[in-house]
């Protein structure tokens, strides 16, 4: 088998440089090729929106697929196939047959809601099977249920079975194959996801099924930098990430890479290497592995972002008095509500939430029996800013320059946290400061260095 799994991005279906030095690099390959296709972003969220419009009947299974024939017409002009592809005809056709049922009889569940979300993976991979046929690249289009990747029966969250999947190996065939991301199929033979933009995560996951050397991603979305390019035009690419840094800042970047990228990778040490393709080719940006390396500023990037909230439940004595956290983190494990991290005081607890999921949480815990707490409060115009970077502890300093950077340019910080590891420190400020906060910060840290 190949050395390498390749994961490719579905938002490059709409890049034909990016397509074509994809095919190039297939072409001139001399090894097996394993290929797993994340979702095309805009298909991902109009299959994510029209299930749940469609369950309270404003959207028609209809109107539903003339949306996605539209996303695929448009990626299909991209580089104008000569032919219509039967693979992808079927997997609309079953795809609309999918939500048709659904209409008609109101049936809706979590299994059925992965596998109708799991068809954005599936057109996605369709696509891409369809150039690289029109360019002359043969390839092989498999399932996830043709490979037998077996996953847990946690629906829109699942993890990978590596036991249970142990033939995939023996069932893949010789030379390029194409595989949807972001799902697998439980021992019943349902679909489950693996989360949401998870290809990344079923990519490491097969990976270390084939006993790959290196896991490869092909042009992400947002490479990884010192900041933002958006805030700090002159950010500079990271050469070099461990496991823990790129999981961190994964967290400050739907469009990097999945969170959960690195958890079949660190038991057999499986470096992550993420590429740019340009000129028919491909330009190594970022190596990811376990191998440690302190830089001499410590911090790598400053990330940040708006999609957080805080929820504060304050009184007197809400930090002494035993049980209120208790209650209040297992009525959000039951509710499916992330905590993102939790700061306490002997007055205030304040819980850092997705900022979609705040007012859910405010309706929870003012139904629930917190006799200390005198008020619930949400802060949800704010940004969450960290650095990030290995050797926080050990290397004070960090700390110093951190808040003299905010404090020197009067940006007022909300709250912050430091020490539940080794390699991030974060700030909370007002969102109105989070452009002059990421610039001072990360020019004290860097301006000297470039």
């Amino acid at each position: 088998m190949s050395n390498c799994v390749v994961r490719f991005g579905g938002s490059s279906l709409s890049k034909f440089p990016v397509l074509e030095a994809f095919a190039s690099l297939l072409s001139e390959s001399e090894n097996d090729e394993t290929v797993v296709v994340s979702a095309v972003p805009e298909i991902l969220e109009i299959l994510e929106q029209g299930i749940e419009s469609l369950i309270i009947n404003s959207v028609t299974s209809d109107f539903i697929i003339d949306q996605i024939q539209n996303q695929v017409n448009e990626r299909l002009n991209v580089f104008h196939p000569s032919r219509s592809d039967e693979n992808l005809i079927n997997e609309l056709k079953n795809l609309q047959n999918l939500l048709k049922g659904i209409e008609f009889t109101g049936d809706f569940s979590l299994s059925l809601k992965d596998q109708v979300i799991s068809y954005s993976e599936r057109i996605s991979a369709c696509i891409l099977h369809l150039f690289l046929s029109e360019s002359q690249v043969s390839s092989n289009l498999l399932f996830p249920e043709n490979i037998g990747l077996i996953v847990t029966k946690e629906y829109g969250n699942a993890t990978i079975l590596y036991e249970e999947s142990a033939k995939l190996l023996s069932l893949l065939p010789k030379g390029i194959n194409l595989i949807p991301g972001s799902y697998g199929i439980t021992s019943g033979g349902k679909v489950a996801r693996l989360g949401k933009r998870s290809a990344d995560y079923s990519a490491a996951g097969i990976t270390r099924l084939i006993g790959a050397d290196s896991l490869q991603l092909w042009e992400l979305d947002a490479e990884f930098r010192t900041s933002d390019a958006a805030f700090v035009p002159d950010s500079q690419l990271i050469s070099r990430l461990t496991y823990a840094e790129a999981s961190e800042l994964s967290y400050f970047s739907e469009q990097s890479i999945h969170p959960r990228i690195v958890e079949p990778l660190i038991s057999n040490h499986i470096p992550v290497h993420v590429y740019r393709l340009k000129n028919k080719g491909k330009e190594l940006t970022t190596i990811i592995n376990s191998e440690s390396f302190v830089t001499p500023n410590v911090v790598k990037s400053v990330v940040h972002t708006e999609e957080i909230a805080v929820l504060k439940l304050n009184g007197p004595g809400v930090g002494f008095k035993p049980g209120i956290l208790a209650k209040v983190t297992t009525a959000f494990h039951q509710s499916a509500i992330n905590i993102r991290s939790v700061i306490t005081s002997q007055v205030s607890i304040n819980i850092i939430l997705n900022k979609n999921e705040i007012e859910k949480a405010r309706q929870i815990c003012s139904q629930l029996p917190l006799t200390s707490v005198s008020e619930i409060v949400i802060e949800d115009q704010v940004s969450l800013i960290a650095v990030v970077g290995h050797g926080m502890q050990q290397h004070h300093g960090v700390s110093a320059k951190l808040f003299t950077a905010v404090a020197q340019h009067k940006i007022n910080v909300l709250l912050s946290g430091s020490g539940a590891s080794d390699l991030v420190s974060y700030l909370i400020v007002d969102q109105k400061d989070t452009q002059k906060a990421i610039t001072e910060i990360h020019n004290i840290f860097f301006k000297s260095i470039f």
